[in-house]
């Protein structure tokens, strides 16, 4: 459509600059919608730009007010989640300046997949029980499609050794 490259410009701004945590939650849930690079149209490069950048500047958020605070760690999980989708299908993307800019951030993905990874912990690292089924983790299954999308990615890039270290932070996730 027409419309989507300014829904997408719009919503990166709203989880960028507001001010309002639940805003910014919600920004970047509709982010993550969109089910492959096609229905991202031409904006895909600016969605996967605009998530690292945020996440790169996440630390030096500032809440604006008290009642932030407590949304603070819900729109980190949500960002976690956009991003992870997003990552996920990157690796189907044609759009050679996204891979170029994934190739660009390699050290910063990988310090942020380690950090993401220690956070399962080792409630994580083995199937849960729920209502007498096992299931797994779906926070460690998506963060197992988002590494193995980005391997894929820099092998097709012809750089094995980053898709190494990422195959070796997926080795152990397992």
């Amino acid at each position: 459509m027409d419309w989507a490259s300014s829904v997408f410009s719009i919503l990166l701004l709203l989880l960028r600059d507001s001010s309002n945590f639940k805003i910014r939650i919600q920004a970047a849930a509709a982010l993550a919608v969109p089910a492959s690079v096609l229905d991202y149209g031409e904006s895909f490069s600016d969605v996967i730009q605009g998530l690292v950048h945020i996440l790169e500047n996440q630390g030096s958020d500032h809440i604006a007010s008290p009642s932030n605070f407590k949304y603070r760690v819900a729109l980190e999980n949500q960002l976690t989640s956009t991003m992870l989708h997003a990552l996920s299908i990157a690796s189907s993307s044609d759009h050679e300046p996204v891979k170029d800019f994934l190739v660009k951030k390699a050290s910063f993905l990988e310090d942020w997949f380690r950090a993401l990874c220690s956070s399962l912990g080792e409630k994580s690292c083995q199937a849960e029980v729920e209502n007498n089924k096992f299931i797994e983790n779906p926070k460690k299954e998506m963060i197992h499609n988002a590494i193995g999308s980005l391997i894929q990615l820099y092998n097709c890039r012809k750089n094995h050794a980053i898709a190494q270290k990422f195959d070796k932070l997926v080795n152990s996730i397992q």
